[in-house]
Parts: structure tokens; sequence; C-alpha cells
């Protein structure tokens, strides 16, 4: 996965928890004290109504499920994003939908930002590339294992399939 793209889920992901534990906090101090709130902090933010403070915890819980989900679709370093895009299109558009400007203002820039690795250093992809064959010939050498134990007669058919199943 691209680095900027990854970097800009990331960034509105962090900021859209932000906003809600903002919007949770204003919230918290409307319904324990709305005298409070209507002469200190209402005169600089909307006044919240009773039955939009019901609205504001929802959009919390959405908000923060949705940044949760972009932050699972770039795990492993954007490694598995192209097989978690669905997570990515739903915690967007819960962002979208619950959240502030900023976070969906950076979702949509990255929209536009290719998936493929363009960013990364040469020798990143070498030590990625040198992992997956470390990988590969560790499996070589374990079903090499398992053949000689096969045909020693150390082990049966049946366990050999087995463990094979079981390494691949």
């Amino acid at each position: 996965m691209n680095k900027t793209k990854r970097n800009l889920i990331l960034s509105a992901a962090i900021l859209n928890l932000i906003n809600m534990v903002a919007n949770l906090v204003v919230a918290i101090i409307y319904c324990v004290d709305p005298e409070y709130y209507i002469n200190t902090i209402g005169q600089y933010i909307y006044i919240i109504s009773f039955y939009s403070v019901y609205f504001v915890f929802v959009e919390v819980v959405a908000g923060i499920i949705g940044s949760i989900l972009l932050i699972y679709s770039v795990r492993k370093r954007g490694k598995y994003f192209r097989y978690s895009q669905k997570y990515y299109i739903a915690g967007l558009i819960i962002v979208i939908l619950a959240g502030g400007w900023i976070p969906w203002i950076l979702l949509l820039i990255s929209m536009f930002i290719p998936d493929i690795i363009i960013i990364n250093s040469p020798s990143e992809i070498r030590r990625e590339e040198r992992a997956e064959e470390n990988a590969n010939n560790e499996k070589k050498k374990k079903v090499e294992e398992l053949r000689k134990l096969r045909d020693d007669g150390v082990i049966t058919e049946e366990e050999f399939n087995k463990q094979l199943m079981d390494l691949l």
C-alpha cells in the first residue's frame, strides 16, 4: 500500500476519534449541568437540546466504530488493504456521516491516491521479497523433511497428508 494513502487514512481516523471524544465531553457537560453549558460553552458551540444529546451519543459510537474500521483496513502497514477494502468503505461512509469535516476531506484525498506501492524505497521492496523468499524456503525444507519421514516409514501416508495440509 502507498505510504501516503495509509498515513492519510490513519490521520483521518485519529482526527475523527479526537472529534468524537470532544463531542462526547460536550454532551456529558450538558447532561451534568445544562446551566453551566448554556452560560459558558453554549456561547461558542451550538446549544444542544435535550433530544440531540441522544443523537450525539449515537454519533460518537458510530464515529468510533468508523475510525476502528479505518484503522483495521490499513493494518500490517497496509499489506492486506486489498482484502479489507470493505472495512475501508464502511469506515469511510460512517466517518463521512458521523465525523467532522477534516477527517472526511483527508479520506476524500486518500481515495484519489492509488493503492500500488510507488513510494516505498527499493531497499524496503527487497527486504519484503527476501522475507517472502525465506518463508517459502522454510516451507520447502519442512515438506522435504516430511517426505523423508514418510519414505523412511516413520509416519504414515495419512499423517504425512495431515501435516502437509497443516503446513500449507
